[in-house]
């Protein structure tokens, strides 16, 4: 079966599942499925998922420890119900909307808050590609300020848009940082690898 899924929906706030349980529940949605990967195994998990609809369609809730955001992901073989439900999530819960998440990046001025604005965009961006979100990214990775490329790096990790590649090469090949030139190298392989 070919399975269908919805862009990440990011949630305000880090660990956040208390209001996706609280949809689930007002959806008549079961827990289905509890992953635990986070660094500590004392913690909540990091993965949970809920069928619904007859069980052609699944909620999973994921908390991402390495940048602290949280969102949700539907799956299901018909693109129609997974936009409704994605369209029903966003509009109960507590998101950030598309055009936030670009305000938020183009508006930040001290380069750690563009950095993690840049890629709180790329969490939530557009799966398919997005012209506005691209420029984001690709403006990050441009910036005079390593802390700030550091984040169009992981934003181009996320966003995943081949059109960051030949930016992301400049980056592998002449940026001044090693760490930088080391992290976009592991990209470009990747998509590499990927394309073969």
């Amino acid at each position: 079966m070919d399975l269908k899924s919805s862009r990440r929906l990011l949630l305000r706030g880090w660990r956040a599942i208390g209001q996706v349980e609280q949809l689930a529940a007002a959806w008549g949605w079961p827990q289905r499925e509890v992953s635990v990967s986070a660094p500590d195994p004392f913690e909540e998990p990091s993965s949970v998922s809920w069928w619904g609809d007859g069980q052609r369609l699944v909620m999973t809730h994921y908390d991402d420890w390495d940048v602290r955001l949280s969102y949700l992901i539907f799956t299901g073989a018909d693109a129609g119900e997974v936009r409704e439900a994605f369209e029903n999530a966003e509009a109960r819960l507590d998101a950030w909307s598309l055009d936030e998440l670009l305000a938020e990046a183009r508006n930040a001025s001290d380069p750690g808050e563009v950095a993690k604005a840049v890629e709180r965009a790329a969490y939530g961006a557009p799966t398919e590609f997005d012209e506005r979100f691209f420029t984001v990214i690709d403006d990050a990775l441009r910036h005079d300020d390593a802390r700030v490329r550091e984040g169009g790096i992981w934003a181009a990790s996320m966003a995943q848009y081949p059109q960051l590649q030949p930016q992301l090469m400049a980056i592998a090949r002449t940026d001044e940082m090693e760490r930088l030139r080391e992290m976009a190298a592991v990209l470009v392989r990747s998509a590499d690898d990927d394309a073969k």
